[in-house]
């Protein structure tokens, strides 16, 4: 098992947030009538969280419901992770040139079940795993950014050497960099929809995809709308995080442009855009402007939280983030005469991730006070 040395202190705000896990534990004493005692669940939310200077990273798991205790500096390691949740268990993977996943159990955060290489004999480079969509207990797909092909795997299996068991191929994708640049995925009902951002070279000039698959076959479905490819085309460029909300129905991609680099400017080409994961329809729901007018920054995440009530981080620059609250079926960003209105005051900071829990709660990278809900 890969260790590193915690050698700063590991800062208190969350880098990323996963889902919140769901732990079932049997308690209290039953309805007196002989009925077996009834379950009682307990919530955490698992973080992983970087060192202000990046030197290290380590795992944070919090009691999801009050007084919300935490444990801390779990199981340091390296500062460029990522973190997935299925039941009780949650898998933290660590990414560029580390190219490995570790599976824990919520109920013993600091003890590693296993560890596995995200690496295929033949990769010559590093895979870069970022992200992990779950079809069940026993199946799941592990993106890997550097690489052209998403794995098949099983996060059930005791056994490390049994987590692979195949393959999707998105070489078809590639526009010319050797990879798609598979960001992040969804699955709803028996389909699996993997955005990619298809840069050339960390820039966004390609017009970036959704790859739909059949879960039960693994074979792509052909949407009809990507002309020579079987994907769904966005208007968006540089897709961050995508999301299904069942409550409209729909899948929300939040995408951020190309951001500034050197003396290029920042390129307003993303915003949030929908997916009916029936007809394959899309939408643009936000725009993020254009050079001279782009009051809401470049965007990069956003949440539902319920259906009229929509949250989106909107950035000016490195740790110069705000958050908005918008409306997920109009698009319509809450706003006063002076333009888009941030959510509690909450602007100026280094909000970098947001997740809505199944009680419809918006949790925040790094923590900020409770949101209106």
């Amino acid at each position: 098992m890969r260790r590193f040395s915690q050698t700063k202190p590991v800062s208190r705000g969350v880098f990323l947030l996963a889902a919140v896990l769901m732990l079932s534990a049997c308690g209290g004493e039953g309805d007196g009538a002989g009925s077996p005692p009834q379950p009682q669940v307990e919530r955490f939310a698992v973080t992983v969280t970087a060192a202000p200077d990046f030197s290290s990273g380590a795992t944070s798991v919090i009691h999801a419901d009050p007084p919300r205790t935490a444990r801390n500096a779990l199981v340091p390691t390296i500062s460029d992770l990522a973190v997935a949740c299925h039941g009780r268990y949650f898998f933290r993977i660590e990414r560029f040139m580390a190219d490995n996943v570790a599976k824990f159990d919520v109920g013993a955060p600091d003890r590693v079940l296993w560890q596995t290489t995200t690496q295929d004999p033949t990769d010559t480079v590093s895979s870069n795993p970022g992200a992990m969509a779950f079809v069940s207990d026993t199946k799941a797909y592990l993106l890997r950014y550097g690489s052209r092909k998403a794995w098949i795997v099983d996060p059930s299996t005791p056994d490390p050497r049994a987590f692979k068991t195949g393959e999707l191929d998105l070489s078809a994708y590639d526009e010319g960099d050797g990879v798609p640049e598979m960001q992040a995925a969804v699955v709803v009902g028996d389909k699996l929809f993997v955005v990619m951002q298809r840069l050339n070279f960390f820039v966004p000039t390609h017009t970036a995809f959704v790859a739909v698959f059949d879960v039960d076959t693994d074979t792509e479905i052909d949407t009809g709308r990507g002309g020579v490819l079987k994907g769904i085309p966005l208007q968006v460029r540089n897709p961050m995080h995508m999301l299904y909300d069942p409550a409209t129905g729909l899948i929300y991609v939040a995408a951020a442009g190309r951001f500034a680099f050197g003396n290029a400017p920042a390129e307003y080409t993303g915003g949030i855009e929908t997916i009916d994961p029936e007809t394959f329809e899309t939408r643009l729901l936000v725009d993020d402007g254009t050079a001279d007018h782009h009051p809401l920054g470049q965007i990069l995440d956003a949440v539902v939280a319920a259906p009229d009530i929509g949250y989106l981080i909107g950035s000016e620059g490195f740790q110069n983030n705000t958050l908005y609250r918008f409306d997920p079926q109009t698009g319509a960003v809450v706003s006063d005469a002076s333009g888009p209105k941030a959510v509690l005051g909450l602007t100026g900071l280094n909000l970098t991730h947001l997740v809505v829990d199944e009680e419809g709660r918006v949790w925040s990278a790094p923590a900020i006070p409770r949101l209106p809900a």
